[in-house]
């Protein structure tokens, strides 16, 4: 081991916070070296063994988005799936299914539809609260709340206090990947990263949390993979309000991008370890069984990650790239279980309901 490495070893076993220059270099290191050095770092972040998981229903309640995403196979341009709305019968009934099965988190999402204003996604929200008034609603993302002040010729604030007093508990910090470069390449409709830190410098006035996503593999450099960290890291810094960072592999099939080299497993579980050492504020990584499948996020588990994420009934806008990774509780219990863990569920607040 180099002096240069040691020393940099030492500084994260001894909690030091890692600049995005040192974080460069762990990428080189040997997986099983950078994947236990995770671990230390997950113990000081959240010493107990245990690892949760929520049950939670994704309803995407249209596919119609002016977005247009490169990366996106759902979007009703694609053409590759009809366009669609649901109705507010439908959304009730989708709910009331996921309160049948012991559920306690909704997360409605729809992209940038065209004619949607705040009016709409205040009658979305009371569609759900007015029937289900206990259901934890985690709802919409930045995207789409840039896009309805927009349309709607209001503030964020006055948007997201709005739809807070209507009954939305938390958002979504979907973030793709926060490097501008990219953005311009493969979603130049969505928000810029200044407008979706702006997002959670809002929420974080409106004492709303949310959480802060990772989509890699579509065409970025590494530094630019460490820069959507220290972006994340810096967002945690000054609100506080991401209880979760969520990193996944972009999934190529059947979309604009479709050339693309898939990223590797290997990749998937380096961004893993990488994230826990820099993101030193933020408590829980989950392990992104949808896009990478179980045995991975079972190994990720060893690796920094102590989060298993939703059940997630009914996800569908990965499904159309051609991955069908379900899941059930019975299965995330067993996965987390072999892992040598104790399996929970929780709520969206990571308090737990019940151990296994």
């Amino acid at each position: 081991m180099t002096g240069q490495k040691s020393r940099l070893r030492e500084k994260i076993i001894e909690g030091q916070r890692i600049t995005p220059d040192e974080t460069k270099g762990l990428f080189a290191w040997d997986l099983i070296e950078l994947g236990t050095l995770a671990d230390v770092q997950r113990k000081q972040a959240f010493p107990e063994e245990r690892v949760g998981f929520i049950i939670d229903r994704i309803i995407n309640f249209t596919n119609i988005c002016e977005a247009a995403c490169r990366f996106c196979a759902f979007h009703a341009k694609a053409n590759l799936i009809e366009p669609y709305e649901l109705s507010r019968d439908d959304i009730v009934s989708k709910v009331e299914a996921l309160v049948t099965a012991g559920g306690t988190q909704v997360m409605l999402q729809g992209g940038l539809h065209p004619d949607h204003t705040l009016d709409t996604y205040v009658n979305l929200v009371h569609t759900v609260k007015d029937a289900f008034p206990h259901v934890y609603l985690h709802s919409f993302s930045p995207a789409e709340l840039v896009h309805i002040a927009r349309k709607s010729g209001k503030s964020l604030d006055v948007v997201v206090g709005t739809l807070q007093d209507a009954g939305l508990d938390s958002v979504p910090g979907a973030s793709d990947l926060l490097v501008d470069r990219i953005r311009a390449k493969v979603s130049p409709r969505k928000l810029t990263t200044t407008e979706w830190c702006t997002v959670m410098d809002t929420l974080h006035r409106h004492n709303m949390k949310s959480s802060a996503t990772m989509t890699y593999g579509m065409g970025e450099t590494l530094d630019e993979r460490i820069e959507h960290l220290r972006v994340i890291r810096d967002t945690q810094d000054r609100t506080g309000i991401l209880r979760a960072f969520i990193p996944w592999s972009f999934s190529p099939s059947m979309t604009a991008m479709e050339e693309t080299v898939p990223a590797t497993g290997i990749e998937y579980l380096k961004i893993v370890a990488v994230a826990r050492i820099f993101l030193d504020n933020v408590t829980y990584i989950q392990a992104g069984w949808l896009t990478e499948g179980m045995k991975l996020a079972q190994i990720a588990l060893a690796m920094g990650a102590n989060d298993m994420g939703g059940v997630l009934m009914e996800e569908v806008v990965v499904k159309a790239t051609g991955i069908e990774t379900q899941t059930n509780m019975t299965e995330l219990i067993d996965i987390i279980t072999n892992a040598g863990k104790t399996p929970v569920q929780r709520d969206s607040d990571y308090r737990v309901i019940r151990g296994f």
